[in-house]
């Protein structure tokens, strides 16, 4: 820092000699002069820190001539001298510009502590004046970053052009840039750029927060906060990061990218002095700039390969306005509808609609589109050719910050040549091979709905666990293609008295679970038991054979028999070994209270 410049304006030497002892003549220069006038019509040119006036003077202007100077530096300051004779004289210069007043004579004690006060003050305006010039060099640093890094595809090209301008305008001797490295075994960040006023440092290329103390500092960084200090603050391993890098003073700052940590911008200096509170809140706009531009980069780069997945996917593409015309398409659009870009740009997708569903459909479609922002399903269109096609259908919506729908974007596949293959082994996988009927899997999942919708609306669910009797002489007798028959003419007599909300499932051989969901009442199951037992009273007509099919059937009801899934087939076996027992050719209760009380 520069020397404070002092003028005397005194007649003897006594005020002299005393600033010479007070204050240190490596820290101040002293000027004297007898007349005021030929100074203050240049002052500024002369740049005085402090002026002490004796106004003892026969000068009678010299009141004047300190608002004179107050006018040409606001900054300055002014003491005067005076032994109390014209306090007139006195007053006037406090109201003219007069900072301090000493009396005459001089009283050492009081004169080194106002005069060493006036310094300070000094000393404090100028490293003021300082930091916001220093601040606004930031700030002009970081407006032409902002420019290159933000507005250009790759900001690396101008990385080391644009930090050493902040090095500079931040007036550190060094600054540095790491990116986290992430691997499974150690925290490590490699160096991406490092920029230093001493030859002699030393930028490692790696940095190893474990081996260099440094998790204390990546615990706040990730939170982010920064880490500000000097060489004496930090632990030893953590000293060596700044005597490599020949500072005293080093200041970290988190980068984030995409929400991520992405890693840290540090600066450092070789005196003793923490960086300042205003300087640190416009630096870590550097950081966020930096931020922002590896985001962009990313998101440029991400754009690229969205462009070419557009282009090049397999899946068809639609992109609608918020009115649902269509402002893009891919070349799978074209490929899969035959309709060219041209050709459906600004119409509504309804334009494949192959007529095939009900109004119901769609409104079901879109009211789902607009309180759960997606729709996925299967659904047959219509090609240019007038040819149906089946698809697969996710459309999504697309909103901005204020949760107002911009876009919908169409995603579809042609499943037309595999769909029926698929649907035979859905089929397969869920249904039995020789009935049609639901199998035990199927069964499970329809038993556990049936369980779920009970409990949610308080009914009742009814399960019959149905075993044909003496069904075994009729292979024997006949053979299995017309024992094969048989079961199939028995499921087709079952599905058609039940309720199409019902169950019918081939629990394996010639045993069948009938699930009777939604009853209201358990006296409500009557009807269609009624209907199914009624199975002896069906004779069939089989390859010229006459047979008459007997049954055993065992009942059980949730909640009153049980909660659970499996434990109701259990308990509806059970009865239905109980019917065998009695007699077979009946229909038994799990609960014999519910039998004998006529439900």
């Amino acid at each position: 820092m520069n020397k404070i410049r002092i003028l005397i304006v005194n007649q003897e030497n006594e005020l002299l000699h005393l600033l010479e002892k007070t204050l240190h003549q490596e820290n101040c220069e002293f000027f004297t002069s007898k007349q005021l006038k030929q100074h203050y019509r240049n002052f500024n040119e002369h740049s005085f820190d402090i002026v002490l006036i004796d106004i003892d003077t026969q000068d009678t202007t010299i009141v004047r001539d300190i608002e004179s100077i107050r006018e040409q530096s606001p900054q300055v300051k002014i003491a005067i001298f005076s032994d109390f004779n014209d306090k007139h004289k006195i007053l006037k210069s406090f109201e003219y510009g007069a900072n301090q007043f000493f009396s005459k004579p001089l009283q050492e004690e009081h004169f080194t502590r106002g005069i060493t006060t006036l310094c300070q003050d000094v000393i404090n305006q100028r490293q003021t004046q300082n930091a916001l010039t220093r601040q606004q060099n930031i700030l002009h640093t970081i407006k032409e970053m902002a420019e290159h890094f933000l507005q250009h595809d790759d900001w690396n090209i101008t990385l080391h052009q644009q930090m050493l301008a902040l090095k500079n305008a931040a007036e550190a001797s060094s600054v540095f840039i790491f990116k986290n490295i992430e691997t499974e075994d150690e925290h490590l960040a490699e160096r991406f750029l490092s920029i230093n006023d001493n030859y002699e440092a030393f930028t490692p290329n790696t940095l190893n927060y474990n081996d260099l103390d440094m998790l204390s500092w990546t615990k706040e960084l990730s939170k982010g906060r920064y880490i500000n200090g000097v060489l004496e603050s930090f632990s030893p391993s953590q000293r060596s990061v700044l005597i490599s890098y020949k500072i005293n003073a080093l200041l970290i700052l988190p980068i984030f990218a995409a929400g991520e940590w992405w890693g840290f911008l540090g600066l450092g200096n070789p005196n003793k002095t923490i960086f300042d509170h205003s300087s640190i809140e416009t630096l870590e706009t550097v950081a966020r700039i930096i931020g922002s531009a590896i985001n962009n980069q990313t998101n440029l780069r991400n754009h690229k390969i969205r462009s070419a997945m557009f282009e090049h996917t397999v899946d068809g593409i639609v992109i609608t306005d918020a009115k649902n015309r269509i402002i893009n398409v891919n070349q799978a659009f074209s490929k899969i509808t035959g309709f060219s870009k041209e050709e459906v740009l600004g119409k509504d997708p309804k334009l494949l609609k192959s007529f095939m569903y009900e109004k119901k459909f769609y409104q079901e479609m879109w009211q789902q589109l607009k309180t759960e922002g997606y729709w996925q399903g299967e659904i047959k269109n219509r090609r240019k050719n007038d040819e149906l096609f089946i698809e697969w259908l996710s459309i999504n919506s697309i909103k901005n910050e204020r949760g107002v729908v911009q876009n919908y974007v169409g995603i579809f596949s042609d499943v037309t040549a595999h769909r029926s293959t698929d649907v035979e082994y859905a089929h397969l996988a869920t249904h039995d091979a020789l009935t049609g009927l639901a199998n035990r899997v199927l069964l499970d999942d329809r038993l556990n709905q049936a369980i779920h919708h009970a409990k949610r609306f308080n009914k009742c669910v009814a399960v019959l666990f149905c075993d044909l009797d003496n069904f075994k002489p009729i292979n024997d007798k006949y053979g299995h293609t017309v024992g094969d028959e048989a079961l199939k003419l028995c499921s087709h007599y079952f599905c058609s008295v039940v309720r199409a909300e019902d169950t019918v499932a081939r629990y394996g051989g010639d045993e069948f679970v009938i699930i009777l969901g939604a009853i209201e009442q358990m006296q409500d199951y009557k009807i269609i038991t009624d209907k199914i037992c009624n199975l002896i009273n069906v004779p069939f007509e089989i390859q010229g054979h006459k047979i008459q099919l007997e049954m055993s059937v065992g009942i059980s009801f949730y909640p009153q028999d049980a909660l659970i899934q499996k434990e109701l087939i259990h308990k509806a076996d059970k009865a239905m070994y109980n019917a065998k027992k009695e007699g077979k050719n009946r229909l038994s209760f799990f609960n014999q209270s519910l039998q004998e009380s006529g439900c």
